[in-house]
């Protein structure tokens, strides 16, 4: 038996960085599922990607502006359709270079367009949202954010503040059925053109990254709080891991260097927390018996 098409039929989504690569992707693939779509892009893009929509028989929306916008893209898609059910923020830059070499331009450019123009949508779309019943919002993170990345400090920043900035959003929003998510996908596009091998290149396609996007955004969607790394057809949910550490009678510099072994060991009772309760609980001595 065949589930139901997932349809986006009657729901308005913004897809900012819609103009290419994945973003692209995503506006044509929402618009083919009925969401009427507000593309957004710094250039003339995005006109072009509205255009292909219209055409296929979707309803969608050209607007020209930056991630950092945020008021003005959810203004215009209020205008365009009375309210806003979904907000995909897919906008980037990088400027890779050395950490000796980064100037405070290159740090601030990255980390602005990643990090801030995630809340500067979020922020804007919050109350109109709530006032709709609720919505979802799809941050775009990296395994850099996760990881660290040899030349690329301020993206892995950024990337790691858009995951911080979704788990809080998700925990803000559940009273008013706001779901927020991140998503790190690995995909071919012209930020990775130059970096991916000739085989990285032939299996990560954009088409086997939007599904699990649409699927996230998706009203019958549960998931939030969520980091899910996707590429290739493969998607798995990314979680934090705490080893089991060591408690000292009585804590000194030296304990801490003879123990490092033990307290980085993953191998004896690791913890998965997920929460700052979870964190201050570690911390705290044990209840005395």
């Amino acid at each position: 038996m065949t589930a139901d098409p997932a349809r986006f039929d009657g729901l308005s989504v913004a897809v900012i960085g819609g103009g290419q690569g994945l973003g692209r992707r995503y506006a044509l693939d929402l618009g083919a599922r009925g969401a009427k779509v507000l593309v957004v892009s710094r250039s003339a893009s995005a006109e072009a990607v509205a255009a292909e929509i219209a055409a296929a028989g979707g309803t969608a929306v050209a607007c020209v502006a930056d991630a950092r916008d945020g008021e003005a893209i959810v203004a215009a898609t209020l205008a365009a359709f009375g309210r806003i059910d979904a907000l995909l923020v897919n906008a980037g830059i990088t400027r890779d270079r050395g950490f000796g070499k980064m100037t405070a331009e290159d740090w601030d450019e990255v980390t602005s367009i990643h990090l801030d123009g995630a809340f500067a949508c979020a922020k804007a779309a919050w109350q109109p949202m709530i006032d709709g019943g609720g919505g979802a919002m799809l941050f775009t993170t990296s395994g850099a954010g996760m990881h660290g990345n040899f030349g690329q400090a301020n993206y892995a920043a950024a990337k790691a503040g858009v995951m911080g900035l979704a788990k809080s959003l998700a925990r803000e929003g559940a009273r008013h059925r706001i779901r927020v998510n991140a998503i790190a996908p690995m995909a071919l596009t012209a930020m990775t053109e130059g970096v991916f091998t000739p085989e990285l290149k032939a299996a990560l396609s954009t088409d086997t990254v939007s599904p699990v996007a649409l699927a996230l955004l998706h009203p019958s969607s549960t998931a939030t709080g969520q980091v899910i790394e996707t590429g290739g057809g493969w998607a798995a949910a990314m979680r934090w891991e705490r080893s089991e550490g060591v408690r000292f009678d009585d804590i000194s510099v030296e304990g801490v260097l003879a123990a490092w072994d033990r307290i980085t060991d993953f191998s004896d009772g690791a913890h998965y927390p997920d929460s700052i309760a979870d964190s201050l609980g570690g911390a705290m001595p044990p209840a005395k018996r």
